[in-house]
């Protein structure tokens, strides 16, 4: 059986010189890990928040398609 874990961080950085900052601490402590657990690995992606606002409706041509489906 093969399992995968994973550990999560949510970091709030004001730009990319405190995230780098942020990534070389967290390397540092995979080393450890790697001690253990020789092929750990570690993945930085940017979490962008989703835009606030109205959702825009829906494209004129699914509403038509919506339409023949409610007919009878």
């Amino acid at each position: 059986m093969k399992l995968s874990g994973q550990i999560s961080v949510e970091l709030n950085v004001a730009d990319y010189v405190e995230a780098a900052d942020h990534q070389q601490r967290l390397e540092r402590i995979l080393e450890r890990i790697r001690d253990i657990y020789p092929d750990a690995t570690l993945a930085m992606r940017e979490r962008r928040q989703p835009k606030a606002g109205p959702v825009s409706p829906p494209p004129q041509s699914v509403s038509r398609i919506a339409q023949r489906y409610d007919e009878p």
